[in-house]
């Protein structure tokens, strides 16, 4: 383990501390403009579409797997997982945001396989290039950062309900 973390570059240490502040600011209950509030969901979203691009190439399967799992979560958490106390005062245009663990724990679950990967990738590890792998860190990718774009689809329709 100490070797796999002396061989890990600087800036994946600089960018673990950013998502691990961005995780945290998300436990606190805050008010936070329109901006703000899509900005995390965005991030994520490109994040894990970063991670397909830099383990497979944005290629037809993986960015398939990503886009269905993407799209189940996306149904499901505005659908299942709305968050009721957020609220939305449009003439300070700021979201009333409730905290929660749940974006930290999703935020670093995307850095943890997006990291594995590389260490495997590192390892050559055989098992990262068979099509079940592909598939299903594709659609774990989806499904993380599906739970944001849920996430902020549920603020804005917070936002076109008053």
């Amino acid at each position: 383990m100490v070797q796999i973390l002396a061989h890990t570059p600087t800036w994946v240490f600089a960018l673990f501390f950013v998502l691990l502040v961005f995780g945290l600011m998300q436990t606190r209950t805050r008010s936070v403009g329109r901006f703000a509030a899509l900005l995390l969901p965005a991030g994520m979203v490109a994040l894990s579409l970063a991670g397909i691009d830099s383990s497979f190439g944005l290629t037809p399967v993986p960015l398939a797997s990503w886009a269905i799992a993407l799209a189940v979560a996306i149904v499901l958490g505005y659908a299942v997982l709305r968050d009721k106390r957020v609220e939305y005062d449009a003439s300070a245009r700021k979201f009333f945001v409730p905290g929660s663990w749940v974006p930290l724990v999703v935020i670093m679950a995307i850095f943890f396989a997006k990291y594995v990967y590389a260490v495997m990738h590192a390892f050559d590890a055989s098992v990262i290039t068979t099509p079940l792998f592909i598939v299903a860190l594709s659609a774990v990718y989806g499904l993380l950062s599906g739970y944001f774009a849920a996430r902020a689809l549920n603020l804005l329709k917070v936002a076109r309900a008053i």
